[in-house]
């Protein structure tokens, strides 16, 4: 499966300010983890996936993507999916590191 892994501009241009938490009402629509099994290890700097665990999702405010929060083994390390709800298909991935991003850890 081909995968694409988003610089930061490509992230942030998925976000709108309002980011909704819909982790309640999300649904399987799409299956990510045959995307999130072919992403390539580089991709992850050496953190691997907690298999089959969701943390989150975020719809943006406008409704066209979904951040699908990832969880790895390392503590506030996420791959987020993002998934085109339009196209119903995966936009791509970036690496999440709260640590290095918000101090956290």
């Amino acid at each position: 499966m081909k995968t694409r892994r988003l610089n930061e501009n490509e992230f942030k241009a998925t976000m709108t300010l309002k980011m909704q938490d819909i982790t309640a009402r999300a649904t399987d629509a799409l299956d990510i983890w045959p995307y999130v099994d072919s992403v390539p290890f580089p991709d992850l700097e050496g953190h691997s996936i907690y298999d089959g665990f969701v943390e989150s999702v975020y719809r943006s405010g406008d409704g066209r993507f979904d951040h699908v929060l990832v969880v790895t083994r390392t503590k506030n390390i996420y791959l987020v999916v993002v998934v085109d709800l339009a196209r119903v298909s995966i936009y791509g991935h970036r690496l999440l590191d709260l640590n290095r991003e918000y101090g956290l850890g």
